[in-house]
């Protein structure tokens, strides 16, 4: 009975130790979001001209409001026209022409993409979305892992088209991002973040300035490497590219600049050429530390905004509305 009764013991010991094992099991990995299997237009007024495109057509039709239409269709809204388009319940744009997009999906409607070529988009993007599962597609590069609202501008910045230029601005303002970019990337876009570009037809050059907060950039120097930099309100990165001779890499020079207009880095590199060439060899680097010195070598009095920013420039942006194209597309229309 004694041995009875300790071998009871035992295994009842044995089950309360084994309690916290079960406790400690990985949760299942949630299930990516299932989108609406086609795209909805919604609150199109009368007298306002959205086109539309069906896979497979050749000319485009008089969009109808309420009227859900197949991926691949191709929009394009006239100056001025303002609608929604669903994926679902949780996840929409509301647009603003001139703007023309084409929206996508595959894996069974659990991907979207959003083609968007050109016009201000006021997104709002599920939270409970996987990475990866909603892209935006622009002219520049691509923003993926969305959540929460957010503003994209695409359109014209020189009012003379002889000056061959694009401009594009975006902002966050709940949720994040992340800008994957031709020669640089953006990780992690927050709330109240915002940048703006100004680029060359065929990515000659790209200007890159801060708009609000400090936008984490990491830019490829080559040969592998990279260089990290923040982009704060007035400070800038400029990107200049050119084909290699025979070659279609780009012949890439990148320049980054602080608020107040002192440079922090110059370098420039081949890409592809492969391991062992010192293609992105830093040709420049200045430092706060260097740059900011008067003539006895003492540190200058604007230095107390740090990382180059004069006083002045310290509080661009700060609880300001980003001084750009998209000050006027009402931020309530996205709640």
């Amino acid at each position: 009975m004694v041995r009875n009764a300790m071998f009871s013991v035992v295994l009842g010991a044995l089950a309360l130790g084994a309690a916290p094992l079960v406790a400690q099991e990985e949760a299942p990995a949630p299930k990516p979001l299932r989108f609406d299997p086609m795209v909805k237009v919604m609150e199109l007024d009368k007298g306002e001209r959205l086109l539309v495109t069906l896979p497979g057509a050749q000319e485009p039709v008089e969009a109808i409001a309420y009227k859900a239409y197949p991926y691949g269709s191709r929009f394009e809204a006239a100056k001025g026209t303002t609608f929604r388009v669903l994926f679902s319940n949780l996840t929409y744009a509301i647009v603003r022409g001139p703007a023309v997009f084409v929206p996508r999906a595959n894996d069974q409607w659990r991907k979207v993409i959003l083609d968007a070529q050109k016009g201000d988009f006021n997104m709002r993007v599920d939270e409970r979305t996987l990475p990866g599962q909603f892209e935006v597609v622009t002219p520049l590069g691509t923003f993926t892992s969305m959540h929460g609202m957010s503003k994209l501008h695409i359109g014209d910045i020189a009012k003379d088209k002889a000056i061959d230029k694009d401009d594009f601005s975006f902002r966050t303002l709940a949720g994040d991002a992340v800008f994957k970019g031709l020669h640089y990337n953006m990780n992690g876009l927050t709330q109240a973040n915002a940048f703006s570009s100004a680029d060359t037809k065929g990515l000659q050059t790209s200007t890159l300035m801060g708009r609000l907060g400090e936008v984490k950039m990491d830019i490829p120097s080559g040969n592998g490497a990279s260089t990290p930099f923040s982009l704060t309100p007035g400070s800038s990165v400029q990107i200049t590219r050119a084909k290699a001779r025979g070659s279609d890499n780009w012949v890439v020079s990148v320049l980054t600049l602080y608020a107040n207009g002192q440079a922090k880095n110059y370098f420039c590199y081949v890409e592809n050429r492969g391991e062992g060439y010192s293609t992105g060899e830093l040709i420049a680097e200045v430092l706060p530390e260097d740059s900011l010195l008067d003539e006895n070598g003492d540190p200058l009095e604007n230095a107390a905004g740090g990382e180059g920013e004069s006083a002045a420039d310290a509080n661009v942006g700060a609880g300001e509305a980003i001084p750009d194209e998209l000050s006027d597309f009402d931020d309530g229309m996205l709640l």
